[in-house]
């Protein structure tokens, strides 16, 4: 498995706002919300839309709506719930630790 890598402490993530930092190469969405952090990768797998723009449902089952062509991902692992895009988004668990949020690919 791969290391854990510290991207921002965790005062620096408010709730229920998506929020964008760096892990290597890959922009990655996160999203807070009382319960748990939801982390995965910023850009829509159908044309590449930054997510990090779409509208974020943050019920029993959050989702983020991709704003170009409407693409919906489940937060918890990434997976498309309504196309057009056909494959999904990549994951990343996510843990705090001494107060830093760190990622590690799921």
């Amino acid at each position: 498995m791969a290391d854990w890598t510290a991207v921002l402490p965790i005062d620096d993530l408010p709730l229920a706002t998506s929020t964008v930092v760096a892990l290597d190469d890959v922009k990655v969405l996160l999203y807070r919300t009382e319960e748990r952090i939801y982390a995965i990768a910023n850009r829509c797998t159908h044309q590449g839309a930054p997510l990090d723009r779409g509208v974020v449902k943050a019920g029993s089952d959050p989702s983020v709506t991709c704003p170009a062509h409407g693409s919906v991902f489940r937060l918890a692992d990434g997976r498309v719930m309504r196309p057009p895009a056909g494959t999904p988004v990549a994951s990343f668990e996510v843990q705090v630790t001494d107060g830093m949020v760190e990622l590690r690919p799921a």
